[in-house]
């Protein structure tokens, strides 16, 4: 026990914070672009896991190594703060106290997930923090999307006791159209997702038979006994409703609707039980009259608020499509 409680006490002090200071949980107003990680290419479709320590792994789509296409890269990355939140790369030498400790399984994934196609939309999941299983357990998982046969199709490689296997076809998401963008609820009974699959893109969600404080399983979550598929109406238009991502009760997503800013804007709903709120526009302090693209909500114990990574192909960026990151509402 006074192990566990001093690698505690070692992991919070990594965090730039005083133990049990709220300064890095000031509401982020700014829009701060990710230059340490944008090139002059276009970057998009981040995945940030979670994490105690403030160090992490930004991995994101890019087309700065084939030009041509989007492959996955990955950097270590942590949070700063100097007047004002920072995501940065470091040089990962020496200990790391973090509970995602398989950036060499991650690097091995995405070496195989790259090809000369699209590759979209990655999303690692480890059981025990990101899903609710048992965390003494190696299963770590790595989901995308690409277009090597075609279409989009959403893939997973996971890495447990015996080592990376994969990839595979996540054959209960997948159809002959578009599929793409899996998020997971934490009890393992809800995956959305987004396809074409019915004319424009929407938003489908999966559920999952689950029994109260149930241990998810990657083979229950993977090839349930049963499930039921259905588009989500409530968060639906008319345009293309795109790149959903659940965490903590908050969905966030792209479309086109009218009444945006223009191109396609971020919006998020809030899930109370089984209903969903009218979908709200993120504002223009996040939307531009250029393209807003994949929102994500990481995971992360240092924020009262719900901290949020996207790209934007708006002005004064590298170019083409850019990493941002900001606050999405104030809690």
């Amino acid at each position: 026990m006074k192990r566990y409680i001093a690698l505690v006490l070692l992991m919070q002090s990594c965090w730039p914070i005083e133990p049990g200071s709220r300064k890095n949980g000031e509401f982020l107003n700014d829009v701060v672009r990710l230059d340490e990680f944008n090139s002059e290419f276009d970057d998009y479709n981040s995945d940030l896991p979670y994490n105690k320590s403030g160090h992490t792994y930004l991995t994101f789509s890019s087309k700065r190594d084939r030009k041509n296409v989007f492959n996955l890269v990955s950097f270590p990355a942590q949070f700063t703060y100097d007047k004002r939140l920072g995501l940065e790369k470091y040089n990962p030498g020496g200990i790391q106290y973090d509970s995602f400790v398989d950036k060499g399984a991650l690097e091995g994934m995405i070496n195989r997930a790259n090809g000369n196609f699209n590759v979209f939309g990655p999303k690692t999941l480890k059981f025990g923090y990101d899903i609710q299983s048992d965390y003494t357990k190696r299963n770590f998982f790595l989901f995308y999307a690409d277009d090597s046969e075609g279409n989009m199709q959403i893939r997973y490689f996971l890495n447990d006791d015996k080592g990376i296997s994969g990839p595979f076809n996540f054959d209960i998401l997948n159809s002959k159209k578009d599929d793409g963008y899996p998020s997971f609820s934490y009890a393992g009974d809800k995956i959305y997702f987004s396809s074409n699959r019915d004319g424009n893109f929407d938003i489908y969600e999966l559920s999952i038979p689950r029994k109260e404080g149930e241990q998810v399983t990657p083979e229950s979550l993977l090839h349930p006994e049963s499930y039921k598929l259905r588009k989500v109406e409530e968060l639906s238009s008319p345009g293309d409703d795109k790149c959903p991502y659940f965490q903590d009760g908050m969905m966030v997503f792209v479309s086109d609707r009218s009444g945006g800013f223009g191109g396609s804007d971020i919006y998020y709903a809030k899930l109370d039980g089984e209903k969903w709120s009218e979908p709200v526009n993120a504002g223009q302090r996040i939307n531009s009259a250029n393209n807003e693209y994949r929102p994500i909500l990481p995971a992360q114990m240092h924020f009262n608020y719900p901290l949020m990574i996207f790209s934007s192909d708006r002005p004064g960026g590298k170019g083409g499509f850019d990493l941002y990151m900001s606050g999405l509402t104030k809690q």
